[in-house]
């Protein structure tokens, strides 16, 4: 077992130990969101066939002169595949994404000529032909998604229009939660009971981090029972999540239950607040992070340690938080120095300003403030480092 890490080795040692779920392949439909595994090319140029930029007509440009009055011999709607030959000096109607015929080589648009009793007059060449040709935007064989990038709905549509229908992602990672306390229930509590909450707020987090919710139990403070629990989890997911019993001595229950049940720990602690209960340990390729009980810990350490794990395992390119410089809108009082403490906190954008304040009793945070570890005040107006959220 390593000895006491600070946030940023835990985080290091964490991801050492992560590596990219398999691949597998989904519709594109389905892609939104998901880490591409391998690169998708384009199977069809685009546009993959001559094409009007502009609403016109289409001609020779040798034929443009604005003395010539040329016949309007037909009309190329977008999406027509009929095949057109337009003879010297003649022109064809065409609209903005129509199919461009080989003997034409330029576009005038309807406000660069006159019409008049089906012909054209007036053309002036403006030095733009107005045809895209094909493989203006991507060439047949491109790359339109690299491998570790997050399938957007732009990446989408430019996949869909090269002819894309699949593409190859990293599995979503299957996500276990044990909440351990004799305290806790599922429902109706009774006086000195109270709901399992950390179930629910965990099951958001690793939703919003990408991962699928497998199991999720509650577990009184039972060292045997709990061993049973993780055993049967370990084999149904990539990583497993527990809250409480991370006390000293005999409460260590949880140490102790994954310790039986084959699981190397990696640290038990690390120099942070809150984190000095905290665990992370692996059996074979099944991540395991023990927290503490407390749902604001619980958050603050998932987004430290958890998430960037479950980012990992989908193949993300940087799977630790982003971290950025804010000035601090209220004073930030904490009641002990001596280590890092994490402080969940509110961030705005004001006049090209980052603004971040703490966030109040039940508010969601939508970033954590990092107080140095020599400091137990923060006064208004500093800047102070944050780790986003969401990322």
């Amino acid at each position: 077992m390593t000895s006491q890490l600070n946030l940023d080795q835990a985080r290091k040692l964490i991801i050492s130990h992560t590596s990219p779920l398999a691949a597998e392949d989904i519709t594109l439909l389905e892609a939104c969101g998901r880490v591409c595994a391998r690169p998708l090319t384009a199977p069809l140029p685009i546009p993959h066939f001559r094409q009007s930029a502009m609403d016109g007509f289409a001609l020779r440009q040798e034929d443009c002169h604005t003395n010539h009055h040329l016949p309007i011999v037909s009309e190329i709607a977008a999406g027509s595949v009929q095949e057109h030959r337009v003879e010297p000096n003649t022109a064809i109607r065409i609209m903005t994404g129509g199919k461009v015929p080989e003997s034409c080589n330029l576009v005038i648009p309807f406000e660069e000529c006159q019409e008049e009793r089906g012909r054209i007059s007036g053309m002036r060449a403006a030095g733009r032909c107005h045809i895209r040709s094909i493989g203006t935007d991507v060439r047949k064989g491109q790359a339109i998604i690299r491998a570790g990038e997050v399938v957007s709905p732009g990446h989408m549509h430019l996949a869909a229009t090269a002819g894309a229908e699949s593409i190859s992602v990293h599995k979503r990672p299957r996500a276990a939660i044990l909440c351990t306390g004799s305290e806790l229930v599922d429902s109706a509590p009774l006086p000195g009971q109270i709901i399992s909450g950390n179930r629910f707020l965990l099951a958001g987090l690793i939703a919003e981090s990408g991962a699928r919710v497998g199991a999720a139990a509650t577990v009184k403070d039972d060292s045997r029972a709990i061993s049973r629990h993780l055993d049967r989890m370990a084999g149904q997911a990539d990583l497993v999540i527990t809250t409480g019993g991370m006390g000293p001595g005999k409460y260590d229950l949880v140490a102790q239950a994954l310790e039986k049940i084959g699981v190397a720990i990696h640290y038990r602690q690390i120099k942070v607040r809150p984190g000095k209960a905290t665990l992370f340990g692996t059996r074979d390729r099944v991540l395991f992070f023990g927290l503490p009980g407390p749902p604001p810990a619980v958050r603050l350490l998932f987004h430290e340690l958890v998430r960037p794990a479950l980012r990992a395992l989908q193949g993300r390119r940087k799977p630790a938080p982003k971290s950025l410089r804010a000035e601090l809108t209220e004073e930030l009082a904490i009641k002990q120095k001596g280590l890092l403490n994490l402080k969940g906190g509110i961030l705005t954008l004001e006049n090209g300003r980052c603004l971040a304040r703490p966030a109040h009793r039940h508010e969601a945070a939508t970033c954590i403030i990092l107080v140095p570890a020599h400091r137990r005040c923060l006064k208004k107006g500093e800047l102070v480092t944050i780790h986003l959220t969401e990322w």
